[in-house]
């Protein structure tokens, strides 16, 4: 038994769907594949702009004389036989495919239709479409699969006949095989054509059909090759003007360069391009890290990177010049090792004997400043000093000049000032061991 579209259940069903309980107030309803037999109880729903119908037993389209706004209508996948007169004039999408539609009458009155879907129907003779003549604004007619027989010639003006035709499927009839070059045909005598059947039509091949239909197939090959030269040319226009146009950009951007320069000239300023210039060194910080770069770290202190990349300089230069290298002297107290002053140390200071512990009254000191140059020290101090070569000088300073005796590649550095008066701190326990080197006696 088929259902009915009721009142009752046309509201029900707008309400599950998203749609509302008002019926003029709904602009689409889907209806399709509910088993309808007939269409009825729609004239409440006069702002319809959308009916779904497929997939029923619909045996014709009556009903919709009231949904004066409708725009499209799919009433595919049923058993239509005619397209009635009582369709609304505002319909611009109408499909009745897959129906048992024979004659395409009253889609003239249809003014404002743009796609017409009728395959797979029982359409049969070109006289059937007729009225598609009167489609002024018809742009896709889908006639595909139909049983639509005749002349070839009449065909051909039927659809030349319609101002606005974009897209035909004809496919699938016999009068398509009637006609010999079907496509070519097709594409020279619609000249709004832009898709037949199974593919586009593209710029060459409609160049080719029209040189085809007007000189035959020695018009279409020049058509063709003048085609593609028109295309290659085209091509190098674009690359030509792609190229200049990056010509004039880069001409553009070292004109704004130049100009950078001379303003900064204008200011006194040198042109770096962006980039941080670093001050130059001092030669003589150079050559004092160079020569400090040939002694290896106090143990358990880490050198500078400075110091470091240094030596890995001097070691390069002197590879480059045949050399071995540059070798480094390990860290030693002033006086070579085992060198003592005295005894041992403890806690970092110097111990000496009590007897030797020197006058600090203002008048000694005035005394002592009046004597040559490590008058003021103890014997044993003194004798530690002088065996040194250098005085009381220590610390890095005495080794690089320490090194200018032994390393006779090494420049002489100027002399060092003279040495401040040293005061040994004093320990009590007399009689000790002291190793402490001059480093830690300045």
């Amino acid at each position: 038994m088929a259902h009915e579209m009721t009142a009752k259940w046309l509201k029900a069903h707008c309400k599950e769907n998203g749609g509302y309980g008002t019926p003029e107030l709904n602009d689409k309803l889907y209806l399709h594949f509910q088993g309808f037999d007939r269409i009825q109880n729609l004239e409440a729903y006069t702002g319809l702009k959308s009916l779904f119908l497929e997939g029923n037993g619909l045996e014709d389209l009556e009903g919709l004389s009231a949904c004066v706004e409708l725009r499209c209508l799919f009433a595919q996948q049923n058993m239509v036989t005619a397209i009635p007169p009582s369709l609304p004039v505002s319909l611009s999408t109408l499909n009745v495919s897959n129906n048992n539609v024979s004659h395409l009458r009253n889609v003239a009155r249809l003014v404002e239709l743009q796609t017409l879907q009728a395959s797979n129907c029982k359409l049969k003779t070109l006289e059937s479409l007729e009225e598609l003549r009167a489609c002024a604004t018809l742009s896709t007619v889908d006639l595909q699969n139909n049983e639509i027989d005749g002349d070839p010639e009449a065909m051909v003006g039927l659809f030349a006949s319609m101002p606005k035709l974009a897209c035909l499927y004809m496919q699938g009839n016999p009068v398509v095989s009637q006609l010999r070059q079907y496509r070519k045909r097709m594409i020279a005598s619609i000249a709004s054509l832009a898709y037949l059947d199974d593919r586009p039509v593209f710029p060459l091949e409609r160049r080719c059909a029209e040189a085809w239909a007007a000189g035959g197939l020695d018009a279409e090959k020049a058509a063709r090759k003048a085609f593609k030269e028109e295309e290659a040319a085209k091509q190098r226009r674009d690359h030509e003007y792609l190229t200049n146009l990056r010509e004039r950009s880069r001409a553009k951007r070292e004109a704004l360069a130049e100009k950078g320069k001379r303003a900064l000239a204008d200011l006194g300023l040198s042109d770096s391009d962006g980039e941080y210039e670093p001050e130059q060194e001092p030669p003589e910080l150079v050559a004092a890290r160079a020569k400090l770069a040939q002694y290896e770290a106090r143990p358990g202190e880490e050198e500078p990177p400075e110091l470091t990349a240094a030596r890995a300089s001097a070691s390069l230069a002197a590879a480059a010049d045949g050399g071995a290298g540059a070798r480094t002297r390990p860290w030693q107290p002033l006086g070579g090792p085992g060198s003592s002053v005295g005894g041992s140390t403890r806690g970092g200071d110097a111990v000496v004997p009590a007897e030797a512990t020197p006058d600090t009254t203002p008048e000694a000191i005035d005394a002592r400043s009046e004597e040559p140059r490590g008058e003021g020290l103890t014997p044993r101090v003194r004798g530690i000093a002088e065996s040194s070569g250098r005085g009381v000088r220590g610390g890095a300073a005495g080794r690089a000049a320490e090194s200018d005796e032994t390393n006779e590649n090494v420049e002489p550095v100027a002399a060092a000032a003279p040495p401040a008066v040293l005061v040994a701190k004093v320990d009590p326990l007399a009689g000790a061991e002291d190793s402490t080197c001059l480093d830690e006696l300045d």
